[in-house]
């Protein structure tokens, strides 16, 4: 098994699994030389109960065998990455983290002041934002926040998941808070400084594009070429938006494998297919919406292709 992937259809959101196994390293003699624990991350949320066209996560979570071990217990979630906090990325978060079945060991967050301006409409958002702000008082779990400059990494080793930070930069950051004249934005441009990560599976390269838009992928685009050259997935950036949708960097990324998570309905509306088959007319493209939850299997093995299947 290699590192195995979970885009799950949750319509105008985003959830993504990504689940790290259990490793040995061996010498050429055979021997066990360094083991590698199974991690499992989340990345954002968007749980619905009571919409049958959409995925369940904790019912999903709970019903993979992927997240349960040989006694039938449920896996720890060792890291809780939320990418930035519209309700389109932590919406049910109150139900996953009061969940007594489930364990969270850590929750990556973003040093920021944003407060939403839509919570009133919406109970639920109400409930997941007060949650999301306990949580960040980090009384019952660790919190890390963490940018793309932040050095030591103590958080996560190259030997083990291998995770760069793409975004937010320093600049980034500053950008979502301020004007150019040094004045406070009314509202922090909260996605404008979300996480876009990238994963190496040895010589393979995953990027997850958060929800950046024209700047976010502009500071990428001019820091982080070499990383992001000749990716092998590319979760689009903004749900596969039009605004999301970068052509320079695209060229470099030249991803096999494209994801959108998205409704039908967003899609039709801002999907950048075209875009995308303009520059990388060979890439493949799998949408949520169409495929509902999809699982791609990253080997290890450099020799091995990578599998895209549905749930």
């Amino acid at each position: 098994m290699g590192v195995r992937i979970h885009f799950l259809n949750v319509g105008s959101g985003d959830c993504t699994i990504v689940h790290f196994p259990y490793r040995e390293v061996k010498n050429n003699q055979g021997q066990v030389i360094k083991t590698k624990e199974e991690r499992i991350t989340f990345i954002d949320l968007n749980h619905y109960d009571d919409q049958a066209e959409y995925e369940n996560v904790l019912n999903y979570y709970k019903n993979s065998n992927d997240f349960r071990d040989t006694n039938g217990k449920l896996k720890p979630i060792f890291r809780f990455i939320c990418s930035h906090p519209h309700m389109d990325h932590i919406y049910g978060l109150s139900k996953l983290f009061n969940d007594t079945e489930l364990e969270i060991i850590n929750f990556w967050d973003l040093e920021h002041e944003f407060v939403p301006e839509d919570l009133d409409y919406n109970e639920q958002y109400q409930n997941d934002w007060e949650t999301y702000q306990e949580i960040r008082k980090g009384y019952t779990l660790r919190i890390i926040k963490t940018y793309r400059e932040d050095s030591p990494r103590n958080y996560w080793k190259d030997y083990e998941d291998r995770i760069t930070i793409l975004s937010p930069s320093l600049k980034l950051i500053k950008m979502a808070h301020y004007n150019e004249d040094g004045s406070k934005k009314e509202q922090v441009e909260i996605d404008e400084m979300s996480y876009a990560l990238l994963i190496r599976v040895n010589n393979k390269k995953i990027i997850l594009g958060g929800d950046g838009q024209e700047r976010v992928w502009n500071d990428i685009f001019e820091n982080c070429k070499e990383e992001i050259a000749g990716c092998s997935v590319l979760k689009a950036s903004h749900h596969g938006h039009e605004s999301g949708f970068h052509e320079e960097a695209i060229k470099i990324m030249k991803p096999q494998f494209i994801v959108f998570s998205n409704s039908k309905q967003e899609d039709e509306q801002n999907g950048a297919s075209d875009k995308y088959k303009m520059v990388l007319p060979n890439t493949t493209i799998y949408k949520t919406h169409e495929f509902r939850t999809i699982i791609a299997d990253i080997p290890f093995n450099d020799t091995e292709d990578i599998a895209f299947y549905r749930s």
